[in-house]
């Protein structure tokens, strides 16, 4: 069992140019990550204009892209637990994109809907942890200048690939796409596709980091049964590249799948979260020399007691386990079962 003591901090500043036109800058703190302050996102949005038939809004910057259900508390940040889902740790640490998203909101059939658009850059090495590493599941998240660590690289990328990844990197010069369909077709029930395409090179290394050409499409749902009950459903799947062809194959080439359900529930005076989730990568080429398949599963129990208006008490278990043959050859088990029990005070101002 773990038991180092973290702090974690986010700075947030919300400019407001005009009636239509703001912006946020945030800068976080994480001890298990840096030990200085560092910029989290930056983006101009666009707010729509009141009493239109289709609103359209818009950000401009360095931003997350809409895929996390469960960071929705303010500044990016969890409301439900301590730990997110295996998806939406992978998102923190290797999916944060600079460009410009637009989105409209309108009615359809008399429910609301709504479509997002976005063309990005600086997300190259977005694949790069999932296929070295694997999936993994923790409150880390990227930030402008973020270097992170891989586990020692099979032999073939050895003085190619650097010990790290920049997972805010803009190598190839490149955009990517990803667009967003919301649909609500009852007062309880919100759906959404998302779907993305980072348009790497996959050839193209600079300063020992790759452009990976990463694309997955994504389904989720968030459902009311009652005021109390809350139900939370995502799931992705994908597929990620790097290198030049070798043998008829590319040196790392990886698809991935994830889902979850987390149901959470408002006691009064607290509220209690359950999500069980499974997550794997299928490894495409060269398993003789590293296989990098996985296959898991993990279950989380949180409970949160508000303590006074700006201060909260969470106490979280989460069990995981996993089967990764490509830790055979950096000398552990495969297999791993782990259970990791956290406890943090959050305080906003």
């Amino acid at each position: 069992m773990d038991d180092r003591i973290t702090a974690g901090a986010i700075v947030a500043w919300r400019p407001s140019l005009n009636a239509r036109i703001g912006g946020l800058v945030t800068a976080s703190y994480q001890s298990a990550l840096s030990s200085s302050v560092a910029l989290d996102e930056a983006y101009l949005t666009l707010r729509p204009s009141p009493g239109d038939a289709l609103r359209l809004s818009g950000r401009a910057g360095l931003f997350y892209p809409p895929i996390s259900l469960e960071h929705d508390s303010s500044e990016w940040s969890l409301a439900r637990s301590i730990t997110p889902s295996a998806i939406n740790s992978w998102v923190a640490e290797e999916v944060k994109t600079a460009g410009l998203e637009l989105t409209l909101r309108t009615g359809l059939a008399g429910r609301p809907a709504g479509l997002t658009v976005a063309g990005f850059q600086g997300n190259d090495t977005s694949g790069t942890l999932l296929a070295f590493r694997g999936w993994a599941l923790h409150d880390l998240r990227a930030t402008l200048k973020s270097e992170l660590p891989l586990p020692p690289v099979p032999t073939m990328f050895v003085g190619k690939q650097a010990p790290w990844t920049q997972p805010v990197d803009e190598v190839d010069g490149r955009w990517g796409v990803y667009g967003r369909l919301d649909l609500s077709p009852a007062d309880a029930l919100d759906l959404s596709v998302f779907a993305y395409d980072n348009n790497g090179d996959r050839t193209t290394v600079v300063n020992g980091q790759y452009a990976w050409r990463t694309r997955f499409v994504q389904v989720a749902a968030r459902w009311a049964p009652d005021t109390r009950t809350e139900v939370l459903v995502q799931g992705m799947q994908g597929e990620t590249s790097m290198g030049r062809p070798s043998e008829g194959v590319n040196p790392a080439d990886i698809g991935f799948q994830s889902a979850f359900v987390l149901v959470s529930r408002d006691l009064g005076d607290s509220a209690i979260t359950t999500r069980l989730e499974q997550f794997s990568t299928d490894d495409r080429s060269f398993k003789a020399r590293d296989n990098n398949a996985e296959h898991g599963w993990s279950a989380t129990l949180a409970w949160t007691r508000p303590l006074r208006d700006t201060l909260e008490f969470v106490i979280e278990g989460v069990l995981v386990s996993s089967d990764r043959p490509d830790r055979i050859r950096l000398g552990t088990d495969r297999r791993q079962e782990n259970f990791r029990l956290t406890t943090a005070l959050r305080a906003s101002f």
